[in-house]
């Protein structure tokens, strides 16, 4: 008994005190897992640029000040704000000429600031009635300089069917005669839009397939829970479909938000009319899962995809043309070219506690800018719809030394 006794201290202290030689078997360092703190942060410190009482729906046009510093200027959801500074809300006799709900802020390679507008009343969406108003769905292009308003391309009616909700937006001002506009739509069908900026013509892609629909009964976590979508004490699967894009290496990369999958496929076929949407489909990517639902994308001048991890407090990154610094699947990093699809390494950023679901990002003057939401502790998904969000919220920014996808 004395024996067993004595072991039994010898191994209680062990747990609790250094031993001869400084062995601790639980010290920070030995191993994983042992402290709490052990939620490793991954990546450079993260410098706040901007925060905010209600919470963002995208990133804004971000501008050098005389300081060098980047001022944030956002465009609420609530408050649809012009870009005049002049307010102007839904209740007005033409949707093409006000702000319904606008999804996000996008800068073009041309200096152009770009708003792309659901066209859902923002209260109808809270209430879950997504149905957006014809001339309401649109994006509209500004002169950042003077403010004024250059053109409004508006989705033709018939691609407003099964409550199509345009999401994001990227510019590629190259493409064709003026360039073209790509956009995603979450909703639950889900598909892709590409508006011809010479003449307004819309195309869309991938309608209601499995590469731009949500997983079945999908269930994400964030920050160590899971969530689910909630009507008072009603639960549900979330089901929003393509959602991040940008635009990289001649390719269109899109993520579907209530999954953990990506994909990306060619930006020439997308808009080619003569081909099929059998052959767009056919000719769509699959690198392969990533980890985390992935709320926003953006891309660098060298090909480097970014994904906003929001299950992972984390931004995520995939380099899509070589040179990298691996050899992958016998392949060299010092080779040139795209990488193959299914060579893809999709590797981790920043990690950080306070990134709280990055929603939407940007890179100018060689940092990367994102925003942060908290979109999972909203009333849509917190059980009896209680706000569980807490501000400010906060935009950041990382330095990566590569500027903006062109």
């Amino acid at each position: 008994m004395l024996l067993h006794l004595l072991a039994f201290t010898g191994v209680t202290t062990a747990q609790s005190f250094d031993t001869i030689g400084g062995f601790r078997p639980f010290g920070p360092g030995y191993n994983h897992g042992a402290y709490p703190q052990d939620f490793n942060v991954v990546g450079p410190a993260l410098e706040a640029v901007h925060d905010s009482q209600t919470a963002p729906t995208g990133l804004a046009e971000l501008r050098p000040d005389s300081q060098q510093r980047s001022n944030l200027h956002r465009l609420q959801q609530r408050e649809a704000v012009a870009f005049s500074g002049d307010p102007e809300l839904h209740d007005g006799p033409e949707p093409t000429t006000c702000f319904l709900n606008v999804q996000n802020v996008v800068l073009d390679s041309i200096g152009q600031l770009w708003i792309v507008d659901s066209g859902i009343p923002y209260y109808d969406a809270v209430a879950g009635m997504n149905q957006a108003i014809h001339g309401g769905a649109k994006i509209m292009s500004f002169n950042q300089t003077t403010s004024e308003l250059l053109r409004t391309y508006t989705v033709p009616q018939d691609l407003l069917a099964h409550g199509t909700n345009i999401n994001d937006l990227r510019i590629n001002n190259t493409l064709g005669t003026n360039g073209y506009a790509f956009i995603t739509d979450e909703s639950t069908n889900s598909s892709i839009l590409a508006i011809n900026l010479d003449d307004g013509s819309t195309v869309r892609r991938l309608f209601n397939t499995s590469v731009v629909r949500a997983d079945d009964k999908y269930v994400g976590s964030y920050d160590g829970n899971l969530i689910y979508g909630w009507n008072g004490t009603k639960k549900s699967f979330l089901n929003t479909g393509a959602d991040g894009i940008a635009l990289a290496s001649g390719n269109f990369y899109y993520g579907v938000l209530a999954s953990r999958r990506f994909y990306f496929f060619s930006q020439s076929l997308v808009v080619n009319t003569s081909v099929s949407d059998a052959e767009v489909l056919a000719a769509v990517q699959f690198p392969g899962q990533c980890a985390s639902e992935q709320a926003g994308f953006t891309a660098d001048d060298q090909g480097r995809v970014y994904i906003l991890a929001s299950e992972q407090n984390a931004i995520y990154y995939g380099d899509t043309a070589y040179p990298v610094n691996e050899t992958v699947n016998g392949i060299s990093g010092n080779s040139t070219g795209l990488i193959p699809a299914e060579d893809y390494v999709v590797k981790t950023l920043v990690r950080n506690g306070m990134i709280q679901h990055a929603d939407s990002a940007a890179i100018l003057d060689w940092y990367l800018y994102f925003c942060t939401n908290q979109l999972e502790l909203g009333p849509s998904r917190q059980y009896n719809n209680t706000d569980n969000r807490k501000g400010p919220f906060r935009s950041f920014r990382v330095w990566i030394g590569r500027g903006p996808a062109v």
